[in-house]
């Protein structure tokens, strides 16, 4: 488990590949699983050095407690922000909130209406922080109801993989445009940095940063998901 992060972390990070040239505000995010990578095995000078600007650690009912807030002195101690990344359910979002952490509520659905209600008790809950939210991408995958939610995050971070959804570089591009478009300011996009979830082989460096700067003039950021953090079994 911890090999296999280390690999994937010398392929996507191990190389200076001109993230952190992108200056401005522009969030450059990684999501972290530490049931698979312990927050103690991984070395947050090189996030930092290779560009990472915030941390998604996914956090449990059960775990948040005890692991947020060694994330949070590692991250503050190399300038590193750090978020939450929770799924519905999660019931402790003002005691995350009053550690100065943020909060993404991870909702995949295709009932987006239904979870409006929680999404709102979650937004007056982490006031003072940042609040955002993870979704399927509108249009590719169905009606979202973007115009439902925008108003209750400070962003919005589609699930763009592109090998999941059958699209192009160019697809991206336009996506990301029209829905900025839309939503001015809102849209973090969600990269995946492997090729589907069919095939989970490593994207390489090229294709990660074409994506990346094909969302970059677009997009407030971008969050990179690598395959198995959102299962539980030790796989990634």
């Amino acid at each position: 488990m911890i090999l296999s992060f280390l690999i994937i972390f010398t392929l996507l990070l191990g190389i200076n590949w001109g993230i952190s040239s992108l200056e401005g505000g522009f969030i450059v995010g990684y999501y972290i699983n530490p049931n698979i990578t312990p927050i103690s095995e991984i070395n947050f000078n090189d996030l930092k050095s290779d560009g990472i600007t915030d941390i998604y650690v996914l956090v449990s009912n059960d775990n948040y407690q005890s692991i947020l807030p060694a994330a949070k002195i590692k991250a503050d101690a190399v300038g590193i922000r750090t978020n939450a990344w929770v799924y519905p359910g999660f019931n402790y979002p003002s005691q995350v909130a009053h550690m100065n952490i943020g909060v993404q509520l991870d909702v995949e659905t295709h009932d987006m209406p239904a979870y409006v209600p929680q999404i709102k008790a979650m937004r007056s809950a982490t006031q003072g922080v940042k609040f955002s939210l993870t979704v399927k991408p509108d249009g590719w995958d169905g009606n979202q109801y973007y115009y439902l939610i925008a108003p209750l995050c400070d962003y919005i971070v589609p699930m763009l993989y592109t090998g999941d959804y059958g699209q192009s570089t160019t697809g991206l591009t336009n996506w990301v445009e029209i829905n900025n478009i839309i939503y001015p300011g809102k849209i973090v996009a969600g990269l995946e940095t492997y090729q589907s979830d069919q095939n989970t082989t490593s994207k390489s460096l090229n294709t990660t940063l074409a994506e990346i700067k094909a969302v970059k003039p677009y997009t407030h950021g971008v969050i990179l998901f690598r395959y198995g953090l959102s299962n539980f079994n030790g796989i990634g």
